[in-house]
């Protein structure tokens, strides 16, 4: 009998126990929330939110900036904007709301929040800012007014603030594609420049949070600078572009047209094909010019040596082209028309060094040579006269007998070989500067 009354009573205390501790929770929630409540208002009466937190009002702020970068969303060379993302912290000691916290009461609160509006805030602006130059940046009213201030006990105040700008930049495009950008995000205080001193603990804005671009390889440095009258916080940004897509996508079908484009002069003349072939990478180098056109740095400030470089193939393919046009047109000109004499000159010259000489019909009849042409090229170097003709023949065919008669289409060769050996040299010249470039960039990216 005993035992079934007792068992009714164990629960009933386990109820009263509940509803007590329910109770107990219940009433230290109420009084913490009254107390925070009751610390605002004695923390906001007569708070002036125009004058400084400071007892001696010539006394300077010290005011803490942080920056975290989270990502570099865009930036344009030629405008010389980036459009950032970033997260400001700002610190700064209100010695008010330190004395007031001290004599309320509330000892047993460590922290609290107030609402922005209602507290002083520095003046903080960005000096190189492309569009709102104060860091507090919001999306709407609410959000304006759902912003607070963190203070400590001690009265340090802490307030975060997240946007997205655009800042200007000094950008040189010297070396583009394999470009470098320094952008700096300047902070400087206007109104209160007296009043306020700005300082930073920072040393890289950079971290294993920050979101890296496609684009850009981002680095930073930090610097700090004071006078008596001016303080400012400076966060550079440092930007250097990824060359790979550049040079596999602009520089290498350049440098592939240009040395097909010297081929040219290997095609035969007789063929025809000829300036059908070099008026063909003419026009496909110009179209292929407008296609990226769009992502050359148009700047005037400083032109980078890509442009020259491209310039510099833009003629160079021309040159080809007008070559092509010239061989064509002595090769096909009329015989009955003399040849100058200089140009004869030029022209022996030319094929003596290619140790091939035009030899004249008499000359090759009195020989008994058979005759198949109008004009012979005869390898005169190669051969002595004793192991080709006899003493007899020697003898009959003098130097004025031997003296070879130039005409146009030995102009024309002579200016084939001159033009061939000159696409040679320059098509050597730009594989090897081509592969310098490649070992400079794997060297610059590893490093």
């Amino acid at each position: 009998m005993p035992s079934k009354i007792g068992k009714p009573n164990k629960v009933l205390i386990q109820v009263l126990m509940l509803v007590a501790t329910t109770l107990i929770i219940a009433g230290s929630t109420s009084s913490e929330y009254e107390d925070a409540q009751n610390l605002h208002a004695f923390l906001m009466t007569n708070y002036s939110r125009i004058l400084t937190p400071r007892f001696n009002q010539s006394e300077s702020v010290d005011v803490i900036l942080s920056l975290f970068l989270n990502s570099v969303i865009d930036f344009h060379p030629v405008s010389g904007v980036m459009t950032f993302s970033a997260a400001f912290i700002i610190k700064w000691k209100d010695e008010i709301i330190k004395k007031r916290w001290r004599n309320s009461g509330f000892i047993d609160i460590n922290v609290t929040k107030i609402a922005m509006h209602n507290v002083w805030l520095p003046k903080i602006y960005i000096r190189n800012i492309a569009n709102i130059g104060s860091v507090y940046q919001f999306l709407s009213t609410l959000d304006s007014e759902m912003s607070f201030v963190t203070y400590k006990h001690t009265g340090e105040a802490i307030m975060t603030c997240l946007a997205v700008l655009q800042t200007t930049c000094q950008t040189d495009v010297t070396f583009y594609p394999i470009d470098e950008h320094t952008c700096d995000i300047t902070m400087i205080t206007i109104n209160d420049y007296q009043a306020i001193n700005l300082q930073t603990a920072d040393e890289d804005v950079v971290n294993d949070l920050t979101y890296q671009n496609s684009e850009w390889t981002i680095t930073s440095v930090v610097t700090a600078s004071c006078s008596d009258k001016f303080s400012e916080v400076n966060f550079a940004v440092n930007l250097t572009r990824k060359p790979v897509f550049f040079v596999t996508n602009l520089v290498f079908p350049i440098m592939i047209i240009t040395v097909v484009n010297g081929l040219s002069f290997f095609v035969p003349i007789e063929s025809g094909e000829r300036l059908s072939f070099g008026t063909s990478l003419l026009l496909m180098f110009i179209v292929f010019l407008t296609t990226v056109i769009d992502v050359l740095p148009s700047t005037d400030n400083e032109l980078s040596y890509f442009n020259i470089f491209v310039f510099i193939e833009l003629n160079y393919s021309c040159f080809i082209v007008f070559g092509i046009i010239s061989t064509l047109f002595l090769y096909h000109r009329s015989t009955t028309k003399k040849v100058p004499k200089f140009l004869q000159r030029i022209t022996l010259y030319v094929l003596k060094q290619h140790k091939t000489l035009p030899v004249n019909i008499d000359t090759i009849s009195n020989m008994n040579t058979p005759n198949t042409n109008c004009t012979k090229l005869m390898e005169l170097h190669d051969q002595g006269g004793d192991n080709v003709y006899s003493e007899n023949q020697n003898e009959v065919v003098n130097d004025e007998v031997l003296k070879p008669r130039v005409n146009w289409r030995d102009v024309s060769i002579a200016l084939d070989k001159v033009l061939k050996s000159i696409t040679t040299f320059f098509t050597v010249c730009l594989l090897l500067l081509f592969i310098l470039f490649h070992i400079w960039i794997h060297i610059r990216t590893k490093g």
